[in-house]
């Protein structure tokens, strides 16, 4: 027989975790996942922020940290509106609750003016939180060593960014560094999911897209690719058709690809045999502009990477047009206190 009330006193001592405080250690809490899980429409603004408030106290306690930093994301999102061709950037989230949004907004917004001496809001108007998380845990790291920060956030994305990470479920923290690893894990849903840490998780989202933020990747791979990656167990005198490239195909094409530079190799190939030389690697850094996580604030930090992978490569007249459009907007944003 099933102990019921014993199973619900584990489950009390799960969700209440409590690490020893590490006075050394910030926090880097993405809010903007809080914010979105507080956002509750039946209950009042003032019942959310109590809730929200009391669930980031909560987390930091959790990861036992000395301070914590809670970002939230309230302006511009760093030019990747400004840059996306292929798609418009996080457009298929304009069919959200729009109820909800607002709410979501409201409670950011709220944040900003929280006034207490173990939490710091980080407000970020010109680029996103996901941005300023990945740029102050590296300065710390810096500056403090590499046990002084920690991620935490709902968000697998931020997977990509060095250093330490700290699971907001679980309270599990593991350290991402370099290259590391995708692959498929049980993360409690029906099927296995893909994630992936470091850099690894960086090229296979440049193929496979990121369908929450409404981001393209690579639309397909050409017939001739597919010839390759997918060969048909009998040969056929028809040419091979192209076909969507996707979470599947992206995990064939990168299989045994062990380092930045054999990646970036296989996927400069598979974007000049779609769009065609030039504008293959144009799309690409387009591609790697949307999905990569920015270390520094410098609007250049894909395309340095690119280069140090072996990928020669610039923005385009017409990419850094765009990048003046999204540069004359933060700066009237600025000059407005906002």
């Amino acid at each position: 027989m099933m102990d019921l009330q014993k199973i619900g006193e584990d489950a009390a001592k799960s969700e209440s975790i409590e690490r020893p405080v590490d006075p050394n250690l910030v926090l880097q809490l993405d809010a903007d996942f809080a914010c979105y899980e507080c956002a509750h429409t039946d209950e009042s603004v003032n019942q959310n922020l109590k809730n929200l408030k009391k669930r980031i106290e909560m987390l930091g306690k959790q990861a036992g940290a000395g301070h914590v930093n809670v970002h939230v994301t309230l302006g511009l999102k760093g030019g990747r509106t400004e840059m996306a061709t292929e798609k418009p950037y996080q457009e298929n989230r304009a069919g959200a609750n729009m109820e909800r949004k607002a709410r979501v907004h409201e409670l950011r917004v709220a944040l900003v003016n929280w006034e207490d001496p173990y939490i710091t809001t980080v407000a970020s108007t010109l680029q996103e939180a996901d941005d300023a998380l990945a740029q102050y845990q590296c300065l710390r790291m810096i500056e403090h060593g590499p046990e002084s920060s920690a991620i935490m956030s709902g968000d697998k994305d931020l997977w990509m960014v060095p250093g330490r990470h700290c699971d907001p479920k679980s309270g599990r923290f593991w350290t991402v560094s370099g290259f590391g690893k995708t692959e498929y894990r049980d993360v409690g849903n029906v099927e296995l999911k893909l994630v992936g840490e470091g850099t690894s998780w960086f090229w296979h989202q440049m193929l496979m897209g990121d369908t929450a933020d409404n981001i393209a990747g690579l639309p397909q791979l050409t017939g001739r690719l597919m010839d390759v990656y997918a060969p048909l167990k009998s040969k056929s005198k028809t040419p091979r058709k192209a076909a969507q490239c996707g979470e599947k195909k992206a995990v064939v094409v990168l299989k045994g690809l062990n380092n930045d530079s054999l990646c970036a190799r296989a996927v400069l190939a598979c974007y000049q045999d779609h769009y065609g030389k030039s504008k293959g690697l144009e799309m690409m850094v387009e591609s790697s502009f949307l999905l990569w996580m920015r270390k520094t604030s410098s609007l250049y930090g894909c395309v340095q990477f690119l280069n140090a992978c072996g990928v020669k490569c610039d923005f385009t007249e017409r990419q850094k047009m765009r990048l003046r459009e999204y540069v004359h907007k933060a700066k009237i944003m600025q000059e407005q206190g906002q």
